[in-house]
Parts: structure tokens; sequence; C-alpha cells
């Protein structure tokens, strides 16, 4: 796939609100589905939804902490993205 396509998809992705958030809050800290969830006031289910497309575009990776699996911004232009709007 070439960069501008990736770049169009990770756009893409960013462009719902909930992923948004998500994506904000890893920004600053990783976190647990069970954090995200609680701080956003969702169910589980639909923020994992929300991590399942964003990770499967690249933009998040997992690390697994004994049960926990903690989730991080992995994709640059994402970061930048969301740093960016972050800051206003």
């Amino acid at each position: 796939m070439n960069d501008r396509i990736a770049d169009a998809l990770t756009i893409k992705s960013l462009g719902h609100p909930i992923r948004l958030k998500i994506l904000v809050m890893l920004d600053i800290n990783t976190c647990s589905v069970k954090h995200l969830w609680e701080c956003l006031g969702m169910k589980q289910a639909a923020v994992s939804q929300h991590l399942s497309t964003l990770k499967n575009c690249g933009i998040i990776d997992s690390n697994r902490k004994g049960a926990e699996i903690n989730y991080s911004i992995v994709n640059p232009l994402a970061q930048k993205i969301v740093a960016t709007l972050s800051h206003d």
C-alpha cells in the first residue's frame, strides 16, 4: 500500500469522535480498555470495537502486562494530528 493511501486510511479512522477521544487519552498515557470505558462512560464492548478499528489500521498497538492489556499510539501521523488537536 502506498503512503498516501495509508495516510488517507489513518485520517479516515480519526474521523469518528469517539476514536478521536480515545487517541487524545492515549496521547497522554497508555491506557487499558477498562480505564478508557470508565473515563468515556461507554460500554466495554463499544470501546473494544473502536480499539479494534484503530489497531487494524495500524494506529495503535497493545502491550499485555499480566491480565491487563494497555494500548498506545504507534502511528506517527496519528500522533501528530492528535497532538495538534490537543493543543487548541
